[in-house]
Order: structure tokens, then C-alpha cells, then sequence
């Protein structure tokens, strides 16, 4: 069994149709630091990882292949089978994004997982990708 090695989530990659729009909002609005760049893909650090490796963003170009050299469809998000990608975030910062989204006119959803005491503020990146902010609430 693989499952019980894995330590963390290693990278989150997004191809894209507009590398500068989206690096733009990860860099300046989700305020992620700028790792690598070149115009076939963007690195963002997440936060430190397991054993040495950072958790990352990458942007890979729309004409980027897959890793198994496969050429894939057309950039739209009926396309893919990306739901959204969830960073985690303590909860003392929750109502501040909720109020930097509200002053920078972000669209967000919250919603409650009782069920493991989460609770989430949903945003959209510039081309429809889902990104959720999470944490763990004892008091729910």
C-alpha cells in the first residue's frame, strides 16, 4: 500500500489559457511568493512540505503536454475534471479573507461541514477554477 507513505500534498497544477491574468491573481490577490517562471509554466509556493519539498502551484501554458507526452483538449472548465482545490488556513484568519473578499469585490461562498468541523470560503481564480480556504472550527 502507497497511502501510508504519503506526508502531504506535493503540487497543484492548473493548465491555463492566460498565464499572465493568472499569475497576476495567485501572485497579487492570493499573495502566493513567486517560486520559478518561465512562458510555459509558473511556480507559486504554497507553504513549507515534508522533508525539504515546498507545496506548490504550478500554471502550466495551455499548450504545456501531459506528463505522459499526451496532447489534451481545449482549455474550458466543462473540460475538466478539476471540482476545486481546498489551501488550508487557521481560523483565526477567517474572517480576515472574508473581509479582504468582501473590500476587493471577490465573489466567495461559505459553507459549514459539520460533520468535520470545517468550515470553507469558496472563490473563483479568473478562469473558473474553484479555490477553497479551510479550517478546522472545534466550536462547530
Amino acid at each position: 500500500m502507497i497511502g501510508h507513505k504519503i506526508r502531504g500534498l506535493g503540487e497543484v497544477v492548473l493548465r491555463v489559457n492566460d498565464m499572465e491574468l493568472m499569475k497576476n491573481f495567485y501572485l497579487k490577490t492570493i499573495g502566493f511568493e513567486l517560486m520559478h517562471e518561465s512562458e510555459d509554466y509558473t511556480f507559486f509556493k504554497i507553504t513549507e512540505g515534508v522533508g525539504g519539498h515546498t507545496q506548490t502551484l504550478a500554471l502550466f501554458a495551455k499548450n504545456n503536454l501531459s506528463a505522459f507526452d499526451e496532447e489534451l483538449r481545449a482549455l474550458m472548465p466543462e473540460n475538466t475534471t478539476l471540482h476545486h482545490f481546498a489551501l488550508e488556513i487557521e481560523l483565526l484568519d477567517y474572517e480576515e479573507i472574508l473581509t479582504l473578499c468582501k473590500k476587493n469585490k471577490i465573489e466567495y461562498v461559505t459553507k459549514i461541514f459539520e460533520w468535520v468541523k470545517w468550515k470553507s470560503i469558496f472563490i473563483k481564480d479568473p478562469e473558473s477554477n474553484i479555490v477553497e480556504f479551510v479550517c478546522y472550527d472545534p466550536e462547530i
